[in-house]
């Protein structure tokens, strides 16, 4: 097993070799986290002759489960299946089947879901007569939770519900997800026998992602080590980016004094990154106070050429700038579009960059999300405005009437398509035929729709397209309605929809031919935007990643874009955001690269409709106060004011709004260009400021 111990330095096997008693291990980004904490099972396991099933190790997805199990079999054969490997959910459950009735409910307890959650909340909403339309089960569900997490407080008017939801799991033998960690916690707080069985069971405890635990799951865990003590925790606090989820950084820096003997074990040396790049990184985060100071480092130097920083004058010229130097990395530097990640803070910017890969037929894939113009919310809304221009399109009626008119069924819409093709009647005709014929609840709603549908193809003539779409959220309810899922489920929605509105902008500025009314725009430039979504989408294997950076930890790319790094973007303007926390999201952006990054703003930017001028992000200005940052971007600036090169045939240039090119003949006027992004020849005067040679 000295070959396991062989390839980890020295900072690895320290961690490694230390079995018991407490050891705390601060893993930096790129520093080898995951092969530290599997060689050290493997290094218990065949060295120090441990038995396997006494190995806990706790993680804190299945993926990651998985994964460790995979390289365990792999080296320890046999062994590895008695070894315990699982998430903390996973482990409490095989706890509460055996011990539950401790604590007063059955063994055979049934897990419930979210969709059973609010099944109960609405049967207990008639109970105690809540006003739905003041508080819906949806936010009570999500206050619930969150007190159950330690990020929430119950008020007056949760606290009747609060108790009689959990009545109501008592006397059925429910549990929710959140209870799998709470009942465990308070069986070991009831039990000691119990406890006792696991602590003479699980000798030594190893636990992932140690940054990502909450205030209940460490509780679970330091009681089971609490015995022998012999606790490895691995993590980053810098990386501790999920305070929304209940995790909390205090466990990490709290942990040397819930076990004052602790070995703490920093691993500094990073594997992923140019130091060049990491320079900028540590720069960043040293500003926050709450941390354990640490400094990556890495082997691997890397040039003044690996940080580039990119100002722009209004967010195209920025997008522009992105997909020029994306071409030029692929055409001519050797990447593929796969080592190439454009990461943001806020999903509203992807919509920009969407646009122009579509439009440059740059492949690419959006990352733990779906496409602009492919979620759902956008869809829907896409729907409203072409039954707005066209009301006989049945398609969207059928996705929009529920939208707005809860409970209409399939058996009423498709009463609604046989009258218009029976009688050969518009849609709305058949809406009131079928209402004439019988005037119920579920048919008045069918009018209302289209009295509204009716108001709205009035109303959209009248004011501008982006006025229209706040007036048609607002009385649609759709607004509303999304604003209670993000609040619920901590997802932007609301701002995917208020980003349509840049779209919109764009319809009204760009498409005013003549004689054109408010739907002809609207009809042209949604097919403009949908037929930019029919050029060939297979090979996406080979294709660039928009994320935004809660997406990508753990993730790692050969070169990075971060854009749109402008105070209340990045960091975001939201009352709620704790300014640390943001700093460590920045810092999980910058630490994804590994030999070139791009941090770029915009002076003005349209966003939700409206054009702002932002001021340069702290995180960016914080980036440059890093020595060889600062010698990169002074040698830059210092390269654009001077010409590099003679302007002639064969001569290598870089234009402000084209791209990279290649001269391909001149005279005493003119310069003919051959560009790398469409292959493109442009006649340009050569005197022309923005033409850089660049050789």
């Amino acid at each position: 097993m000295a070959s396991i111990l062989d390839v980890l330095n020295a900072e690895q096997r320290k961690a490694v070799e230390q079995i018991d008693g407490p050891v705390m291990v601060f893993a930096g980004a790129g520093t080898g986290k995951t092969k530290t904490l599997t060689a050290r099972i493997a290094y218990m396991v065949a060295e120090k002759d441990i038995k396997p099933y006494n190995i806990l190790a706790i993680t804190f997805t299945k993926k990651a489960t998985n994964e460790m199990k995979e390289r365990l079999q792999a080296i320890l054969d046999d062994d590895a299946k008695q070894l315990n490997i699982s998430t903390i959910h996973s482990l409490c459950v095989k706890i509460l089947r055996r011990y539950i009735d401790e604590i007063g409910y059955a063994r055979n307890f049934e897990i419930i879901d979210d969709e059973d959650v609010q099944k109960i909340l609405g049967d207990i909403f008639k109970t105690l007569d809540v006003d739905k339309k003041a508080f819906s089960t949806k936010i009570a569900a999500k206050m619930i939770g969150d007190y159950k997490n330690g990020i929430g407080q119950l008020n007056s008017i949760i606290n009747p519900i609060y108790e009689a939801y959990e009545a109501y799991l008592k006397k059925n033998n429910f549990l929710d997800f959140d209870d799998l960690l709470i009942k465990t916690e308070e069986l070991f707080k009831k039990s000691n026998d119990v406890l006792e069985v696991y602590r003479r069971y699980f000798h030594y405890i190893l636990v992932d992602e140690f940054q990502d635990t909450n205030a209940v799951q460490y509780n679970i865990i330091k009681m089971l080590a609490g015995g022998l003590e012999n606790l490895f925790v691995v993590g980053d606090d810098d990386q501790s980016i999920y305070s929304f989820r209940g995790a909390t950084i205090d466990n990490m820096l709290n942990f040397t004094k819930d076990f004052p003997n602790a070995l703490v074990v920093k691993l500094q040396t990073n594997y992923r990154s140019h130091n060049s790049i990491l320079k900028g990184a540590n720069a960043v985060i040293r500003n926050n106070q709450i941390r354990e100071p640490k400094q990556l480092h890495s082997d691997i130097p890397g040039s003044l050429n690996d940080v580039i920083i990119q100002e722009a004058y209004y967010h195209e010229a920025e997008v522009r700038y992105v997909i020029n130097e994306i071409v030029h990395l692929v055409k001519h530097d050797g990447y593929n579009y796969s080592d190439i990640a454009v990461l943001y803070r806020n999903s509203a910017i992807s919509r920009n960059f969407e646009m122009a890969f579509l439009e440059e037929r740059i492949p690419y894939n959006i990352f733990g999300g779906f496409s602009y113009l492919k979620r759902k919310e956008i869809k829907d809304i896409i729907s409203y405005f072409r039954f707005i221009c066209d009301p006989n399109r049945i398609t969207h009626f059928k996705r929009i009437i529920n939208i707005t008119s809860k409970g209409i069924g399939d058996k009423t819409i498709a009463k609604v398509v046989e009258y218009m093709e029976t009688f050969d009647i518009s849609l709305f005709d058949a809406i009131d035929k079928i209402y004439s014929e019988n005037p119920s609840s579920k048919n008045t709603a069918l009018v209302e729709f289209k009295d509204m549908i009716k108001d709205f193809i009035e109303v959209i003539e009248t004011m501008p397209l982006i006025e229209f779409f706040d007036y048609l959220v607002e009385k649609t309810g759709y607004l509303a309605e999304l604003e209670e899922e993000d609040f619920i489920n901590n997802t932007t929605r609301v701002d995917n929809i208020k980003e349509f509105k840049s779209v919109l902008y764009n319809i009204d500025e760009n498409i005013n031919d003549v004689g054109l009314t408010q739907k002809d725009k609207v009809r042209i430039g949604i097919d403009d935007i949908m037929l930019d979504q029919s050029f060939d989408e297979d090979a996406r294997s080979d294709a660039v990643t928009l994320s935004t950076i809660h997406s990508v930890k753990g993730l790692e790319f050969e070169v990075v874009f971060v854009v749109a790094l402008e105070e209340g973007i990045f960091p975001s303007v939201r009352d709620d955001v704790e300014i640390e926390e943001e700093r460590r999201v920045a810092y999980v952006a910058f630490t994804r690269a590994k030999s070139k990054i791009y941090l770029s703003f915009a002076q003005s930017r349209l966003i939700y409709g409206r054009v702002v001028k932002n001021r340069i992000s702290r995180f960016l200005t914080e980036y440059l106060t890093a020595e060889d940052v600062q010698e990169s971007v002074q040698q830059a600036k210092e390269k654009e004011e001077t010409s590099s090169g003679e302007l002639r045939v064969g001569a290598k240039v870089n234009h402000k709004y084209f791209g990279y090119g290649k001269v391909v003949a001149i005279d005493d006027m003119f310069v003919q260009i051959i560009f790398d992004k469409d292959q493109s020849i442009k006649k340009i005067k050569r005197d022309y400021p923005h033409i850089k040679v660049l050789e």
